[in-house]
């Protein structure tokens, strides 16, 4: 079992929810999620757990931490959980970024809630050599994340969509505003579909390297009820689960709608 040690707002409707643990399967890999049920007291309402990815980790003190943002029943109920409540985590779970720290001059972009998982990610990458490119809807939501990414020492700029940060707009506008001055070597994104069809696009035309995460509806979490089945680009393989083969896929691995 998992236990709270803090659940508290960081920005409108976001959350940051830290849980201590007494041991775990195996060490969480950036991009990887836990499937938390957030129905409590012997109800099974709502029935299904809800997915996560990992904001952070912290082995020495037996830590790891979410950021999500309440948007219906389950993180409502969860939003309301106090500290000392014990919780029934899955995980971790699905497959993680890369982290060969050998891919040069590296970009983060992340929009909204997919800026979560990107955080993990720079931290284990260990890489002086990474830019970070991060969009929400006002400075409000970022404020938390700015923080973090800044206590990172990694180059950080910032976009809002309504109202005038280093730009007014989203993180892909923001992103493509440095690429021609700054191509990377390789990619990592989270966040809007719209977004990472966007980012796609322009690294696949430019032969940049790089991965996304996908956020994907999720009944089990282990690859059995196949909700979460995205369609591949592969001819040998159909469909591959976001859940077990992801949720970070290869650019152009699998098909994005938008």
């Amino acid at each position: 079992m998992f236990k709270i040690i803090a659940n508290r707002e960081v920005g409108p409707g976001i959350f940051q929810l830290v849980l201590n643990y007494d041991q775990l399967p195996q060490k969480p890999e950036p991009g990887q999620f836990f499937n938390i049920k957030v129905s409590q007291s012997g109800s099974d309402d709502p029935l299904l757990r809800r997915p996560f990815s990992i904001f952070d980790f912290d082995a020495a003190e037996k830590k790891v931490e979410f950021i999500y943002r309440v948007v219906g029943k389950g993180t409502k109920i969860l939003s309301e959980l106090e500290a000392e409540t014990e919780l029934d985590l899955l995980g971790p779970l699905g497959s993680p970024f890369s982290l060969n720290k050998n891919k040069g001059n590296v970009h983060l972009i992340g929009g909204g809630m997919g800026i979560a998982p990107l955080y993990y990610l720079s931290k284990e990458l260990k890489s002086s050599n990474q830019k970070v490119y991060l969009g929400a809807a006002n400075k409000a939501e970022l404020e938390f994340f700015e923080e973090k990414f800044k206590g990172l020492g990694v180059e950080l700029h910032l976009a809002a969509m309504e109202e005038k940060l280093e730009i007014k707009g989203s993180a892909l506008v923001l992103w493509l505003n440095y690429l021609e001055k700054n191509t990377p070597d390789y990619v990592y994104t989270c966040g809007p579909e719209k977004m990472l069809v966007a980012v796609e696009r322009e690294c696949l035309k430019n032969n940049i390297g790089g991965e996304l995460s996908i956020e994907k509806r999720m009944g089990c979490g282990i690859g059995v009820c196949l909700s979460c089945s995205c369609e591949t680009k592969a001819e040998d393989q159909k469909n591959k689960r976001a859940c077990v083969e992801g949720p970070v896929f290869g650019l152009g691995e699998v098909v994005l709608s938008a």
